[in-house]
């Protein structure tokens, strides 16, 4: 768990993601943690780069884990892999604000060359903030 949350912890994008609270938008009211994971991660984010302590301690947010994941309950060793992708899901089910059920693809304009219907549909596809 600690190697994946120093690689999270380092990587620019999701640090600034999360320190500058811009994920409070984007949490699910769906959600099965009801973005506690999130939540959790933020603060544990906020601890690690206040300065304020040499090590930071990231029992709430492991407890956050283990009541969604028992299999994460002690502190016995897990694989890294295993938790990026439970920790990945979850933050993924967290901050997911999508519909269930089928996408509606709009069609594009006539005309369009390749790149302008490429550029078209990540457009739609992604969210610009």
């Amino acid at each position: 768990m600690n190697s994946i949350l120093q690689c999270l912890s380092h990587s620019a994008q999701v640090r600034e993601y999360f320190l500058s609270k811009k994920y409070k938008v984007d949490l699910s009211s769906t959600s099965k943690m009801q973005g506690r994971l999130a939540e959790e991660f933020a603060n544990l984010l906020a601890d690690m780069w206040a300065g304020r302590h040499d090590t930071v301690s990231p029992n709430k947010f492991k407890s956050a884990v283990a009541k969604s994941a028992p299999r994460f309950v002690g502190y016995s060793q897990q694989d890294s892999q295993e938790f990026l992708r439970f920790f990945t899901e979850g933050l993924h089910e967290d901050l997911n604000k999508g519909k269930k059920g089928k996408r509606k693809i709009e069609e594009p304009p006539k005309g369009l060359t390749d790149v302008e219907l490429a550029e078209h549909r990540w457009n739609g596809y992604t969210i610009i903030r």
